[in-house]
């Protein structure tokens, strides 16, 4: 199993390389020229989205079903970032990392908006906690929690940057610290996800991730709270809300092209069910669901650290994976939002480890499966 930290330990052994890649393409800007498609070939089978509401205008009707096409780049190149789809229709694109080995990033205390009628981003003036491969939720109030991150520094190092969650108030634009973790030491968290009732659960792992924890979070009390085990909690990669209140986690964490594992976590028991592998390997990729139910799992990291651009639909009617083809650009730790006309947003990651990417494209789902 290789790790977040470890992956960053291997891209130390390059640093040279790494440095001379960096100095050409500089850190943090979106004049890269996009990467080249880097799928693995493989078979591809079928991470947390947020939901949208019923559509307020038709997909684009030049853009064919059940395919990708790219939109306008990001502000700055990203990976490790979260997206969140807002009551207006716009995504907010929080933090992350801009370059690995930087000794200053400006990704990751920013953020910034995309619009998906002009398919144009836009820098925001908020300063957030900074933070990557973290998680931010849209709670029932309107309100954005955000939890876990992990912080590089001095372009050398990776610190676990432990500060507790945080509450950000779009109205007020104003950021509240949460309550304590139950966990007592130290975690990574890696997954966060709204349920039906409105609490939050979060997985991760702690003790140098040697063992997996998950807890709830209730936003009216702004309290944490212990919850079943994940049976595979190294693979808990993506974390998706089902239409029936279960949530699905798909995931891979050996990084040797094997499939991912999934299973399913039901909030009335708080148990967590194995459900069996996918087709394709999924590490570090992104899912939502879609607006038939179905989940878009896309992209991964394939062995040697660059991005897979294979993707995949679950079918809860079935309980099977099928193709859902591949995106232009091969992509791992990038996101997936689902758009109010019921395409998805797809931005950044990594293509080529370790530069990421600022390019983006839309998926648009296949009318039927």
């Amino acid at each position: 199993m290789q790790s977040r930290l470890s992956r960053t330990v291997e891209s130390l052994m390059i640093l040279v390389l790494a440095i001379v890649v960096v100095n050409i393409s500089g850190c943090g800007g979106n004049t890269s020229t996009p990467a080249p498609n880097t799928g693995n070939g493989t078979t591809p089978s079928a991470n947390s989205g947020s939901t949208a509401g019923t559509p307020s205008a038709p997909m684009n009707p030049s853009q064919a079903a059940g395919t990708f096409t790219p939109t306008g780049n990001m502000a700055i190149a990203r990976a490790a970032h979260w997206a969140r789809l807002l009551p207006d229709g716009t995504v907010l694109i929080v933090g992350g990392k801009s370059c690995v080995l930087c000794a200053s990033d400006p990704a990751e205390n920013s953020a910034e908006l995309y619009d998906p009628t002009t398919g144009q981003f836009t820098s925001t003036t908020v300063t957030f906690t900074t933070r990557g491969r973290h998680n931010a939720l849209i709670l029932p109030n309107g309100t954005v929690v955000i939890v876990g991150g992990i912080e590089l520094q001095d372009g050398r190092t990776l610190i676990t940057n432990e500060v507790n969650a945080e509450v950000y108030d779009p109205v007020t634009d104003t950021l509240v610290v949460a309550g304590a973790y139950v966990h007592p030491t130290p975690v990574t968290w890696t997954t966060g996800t709204l349920l039906m009732d409105g609490r939050v659960l979060i997985t991760g792992c702690a003790e140098q991730c040697s063992v997996g924890v998950t807890e709830l979070y209730d936003a009216k009390s702004g309290t944490f709270s212990s919850t079943g085990r994940m049976k595979g909690w190294f693979n808990e990669n993506t974390a998706t809300l089902l239409a029936d209140g279960r949530i699905l986690f798909v995931g891979n964490a050996e990084n040797d092209g094997s499939p991912g594992e999934a299973e399913f976590y039901d909030p009335v028991p708080g148990t967590f069910t194995f459900i069996g592998n996918t087709n394709a390997p999924h590490e570090f990729s992104a899912a939502v669901r879609l607006l038939d139910g179905s989940v878009l799992i896309a992209g991964g990291q394939v062995p040697g650290g660059d991005g897979s651009s294979g993707a995949d639909l679950y079918i809860p009617a079935t309980g099977t994976f099928i193709s859902a083809g591949y995106m232009n650009v091969g992509r791992h730790e990038h996101t997936a939002t689902l758009l109010r006309d019921g395409s998805v947003l797809i931005a950044g990651g990594y293509s080529v480890w370790p530069i990421p990417t600022a390019t983006a494209e839309i998926y648009k789902p296949p009318v039927a499966h």
